[in-house]
């Protein structure tokens, strides 16, 4: 009997979560939820803050700034708001000033896809993100699967079709448009003046400034990847990235002890690129900066 070539499967039996099941980790872990869950699970979700977890909150319904618990470090709480353009439905942000007296930094999830003035958009997209008091800016590229693309081509081209829709639709190249998206959105974040990346959240066994140093470093490695394809030194940064977040080192302090290169893989171009990019100029980020917001 060959238990390869039979497709033997074992089904483990499934273990619901029951409502006394509200047992917080001993290693503090980072959760993301949505407003709906953070309005339901308040009492367990201050449990987890209590316990050290981090929490990142994205904020697609209904939200107070009540609803989500007080955090107990710096950068343990994050609240993200998904910004779409008025094309896939997206509406006006929430005010996310009242956060910051909470002491939770709050930001604008910016979704990139295609549009009518698709550049013209991402840059409203960064006003509104700046008007509505944001802390930060994530661009990402918004998932659009067949069906979602067929659902608004028959909503908005009608009966008779619309030639124009569809090659916007089906017939761009998503994942070119959407790099060329998020260039623009860091050069309209430059113009006002908006950092890029998450800050958090963090953890009692990882500080913020180790989670947003190495959240920078793996933004740059994506974007090194989308700017030089498979010559990319882009797994050299997420490399360094993964080690930095695992030794729970604060890289601030290892800057001023000039002792960065005891986490693996802080080679010599990285540690001057990880450097750099913290700081927000110097080489090799700067040339890096130079060719991703050039037009």
């Amino acid at each position: 009997m060959d238990p390869v070539e039979m497709r033997l499967v074992w089904q483990a039996p499934s273990r619901w979560r029951g409502v006394g099941d509200r047992t917080v980790p001993r290693r503090p872990v980072r959760v993301l939820l949505h407003a709906g869950c953070a309005r339901q699970e308040h009492e367990f979700l201050g449990r987890l803050l209590q316990g050290g977890c981090g929490a990142l909150a994205v904020f697609d319904g209904a939200l107070a700034v009540k609803d989500l618990p007080a955090p107990t470090l710096e950068g343990q709480a994050v609240v993200l708001a998904p910004w779409l353009p008025a094309f896939w439905g997206g509406g006006p942000l929430p005010d996310l000033k009242p956060w910051r007296k909470r002491g939770i930094a709050a930001g604008v999830l910016l979704c990139l896809g295609p549009s009518a003035e698709p550049f013209d958009q991402v840059n409203r997209g960064i006003d509104e993100a700046k008007e509505a008091g944001a802390a930060f800016v994530l661009p990402s590229p918004l998932s659009l699967p067949p069906e979602d693309r067929h659902r608004v081509y028959d909503r908005l081209a009608g009966e008779g079709g619309d030639e124009k829709l569809e090659n916007l639709l089906f017939h761009t190249d998503l994942g070119q448009l959407a790099t060329e998206l998020e260039r623009e959105a860091s050069r309209a974040c430059r113009r006002v003046g908006l950092p890029e990346g998450l800050p958090g959240p963090a953890t009692s066994i990882t500080p913020r400034g180790t989670f947003a140093a190495g959240a920078q470093l793996l933004l740059w490695a994506r974007r090194l990847d989308l700017l030089d394809g498979v010559s990319s030194a882009g797994w050299q940064l997420r490399r360094a990235a993964q080690a930095l977040l695992a030794s729970r080192r604060d890289p601030q302090a290892l800057v001023a002890e000039d002792n960065l290169r005891v986490i693996p893989g802080f080679n010599p171009w990285v540690e001057a690129f990880a450097r750099s990019v913290w700081a927000g100029s110097g080489e090799p980020f700067d040339e890096v900066l130079a060719r991703w917001v050039a037009h």
